[in-house]
């Protein structure tokens, strides 16, 4: 019998999850819940489930973040995302970090026992059209935190002179910034440079 904990702070989600582990009880046993991403890790230590069903958008503590913290607590906890966010930033962070699988919470109920029997077996459940997201964020170069800054400034619609003063840097290094921003997403605008920053992840 495998052991599932869940982890996801939406109370219809860890309902529903628990149903579908209830229709798999002859191979599934419900380990328990947690509605927040504050006291995850403390919680799988305590039930020690055999995998984790972990949520990434968590208002209080991203699933990221929690990841890190329940394989600092537990290194060779089985943990698969189960999430909204197709980010490829996201899928290439959670899989980086050590998570066993990545799914989409659009995707098939039926998908995740799958997915729990193939991490079980020692395996790695990402459906290919996420994985085609880890390929392609491994493919992008990494923006400097500064760069990030930048975008975000830009996102609340700042000008280059206004984004200058916050930062204390001259209106030519935001320009330098902007630059190589386009250059590493292969854009030519700022708008095109902001939906490329939302779609793989470095802005949320």
């Amino acid at each position: 019998m495998v052991k599932v904990a869940i982890i996801d702070d939406h109370a219809v989600v860890r309902m529903g999850l628990k149903y579908m582990l209830d229709v798999h009880k002859r191979d599934l046993a419900f380990a328990g819940d947690w509605p927040k991403g504050e006291g995850a890790a403390e919680f799988v230590a305590k039930v020690e489930p055999d995998v984790v069903l972990l949520d990434i958008r968590m208002p209080d503590r991203d699933g990221l973040t929690v990841l890190e913290d329940i394989l600092r607590v537990r290194p060779a906890q089985k943990v698969i995302m189960l999430t909204t966010s197709d980010a490829d930033n996201d899928v290439y962070q959670a899989l980086t970090l050590g998570a066993k699988g990545y799914l989409l919470k659009d995707r098939d109920a039926n998908e995740i026992p799958v997915a729990i029997d193939r991490v079980m077996n020692g395996g790695k459940y990402v459906p290919e059209a996420v994985m085609e997201l880890f390929r392609k964020r491994q493919m992008t170069p990494d923006l400097t935190p500064r760069e990030v800054e930048v975008l975000e400034y830009l996102r609340a619609g700042l000008t280059n002179e206004t984004i200058a003063q916050r930062m204390g840097i001259t209106r030519d290094t935001v320009k330098l910034h902007l630059k190589n921003i386009f250059v590493k997403f292969d854009v030519g605008d700022r708008i095109s440079a902001l939906r490329e920053a939302v779609t793989r992840g470095f802005l949320r």
